[in-house]
């Protein structure tokens, strides 16, 4: 699947991400509406991994405090 990113994550959290969703096996495309671009959003301390187009959930994931 293709990722595209919040533009307030951090560029060097970019290649992190992208190794922890490929270890989560989720497939080429949404299991929900057959879209293959996936969206990383930063909501408060947390980042959302979802489809681009549905919505649809797949990862949530809470950033700690360094």
């Amino acid at each position: 699947m293709k990722i595209l990113f919040d533009p307030d994550i951090p560029e060097e959290l970019k290649e992190d991400l992208i190794k922890t969703i490929e270890e989560q096996q989720i497939g080429e495309i949404c299991k929900s509406c057959g879209a293959d671009t996936l969206y990383v959003a930063l909501i408060d301390k947390v980042l959302d991994v979802k489809c681009y187009e549905c919505g649809f959930s797949y990862l949530e994931i809470e950033l700690s405090e360094e």
